[in-house]
């Protein structure tokens, strides 16, 4: 008898809350946030978490520059290419493989945010793979600007498990290359 009451009250508080609303607004439920086949809320499939596999280089001496800096979420934190007895020269790579296949459309590159400009990256190649050996032709080549802000690319949407940068060159011409972070742009 009590759960047919409760149910009578929540009907009635509906139908009073509905009985408010002006002759020109409607409640529909919103797209993005209702499955259309089962009314329930939807739930957004989760961004795949990034893992740095390879680095052509890394200082680990004379900071803490390890490649795994670029995707750990941290912007105090960068992968630098190693310059303490020894500054191997560009191009510099980091491969990247995503917990999850997916569809990407883009990439996101944020310089180093401290003081320093030492290893930001001036021309790029980007590249996706299944497997992680086999990247093939770059899906988008370009030059980044020289400023501190984060940088999204886009391309037409391709699937996949693993991403590749290449930094051709650095912003002042040395022959380092440094991230803060490097992040994925998932297709609709």
């Amino acid at each position: 008898m009590k759960a047919i009451a409760l149910v009578g009250l929540i009907l009635f508080t509906a139908v009073f809350a509905y009985a408010d609303l002006p002759a020109s607004q409607t409640v529909e439920p919103s797209a993005t946030n209702v499955s259309p086949t089962t009314n329930a809320p939807a739930v957004e499939p989760a961004k795949p978490t990034l893992k740095v596999v390879k680095a052509d280089s890394e200082e680990t001496s004379g900071e803490n520059g390890k490649a795994a800096n670029a995707v750990d979420g941290n912007t105090n934190t960068i992968w630098h290419t190693q310059w303490q007895d020894e500054s191997p020269i560009c191009p510099h790579e980091i491969i990247i493989e995503l917990s999850d296949a997916a569809g990407i459309n883009g990439f996101t590159y944020l310089p180093r945010q401290d003081e320093g400009d030492h290893g930001g990256i001036k021309a790029y190649e980007f590249y996706v793979s299944d497997d992680g050996k086999e990247f093939g032709k770059p899906v988008k080549k370009g030059e980044f600007t020289t400023d501190k802000e984060k940088k999204t690319v886009t391309f037409d949407g391709k699937k996949c498990r693993f991403i590749k940068l290449r930094a051709l060159s650095e912003i002042n011409g040395e022959p380092w290359t440094s991230a803060a972070e490097i992040g994925i742009v998932l297709a609709d």
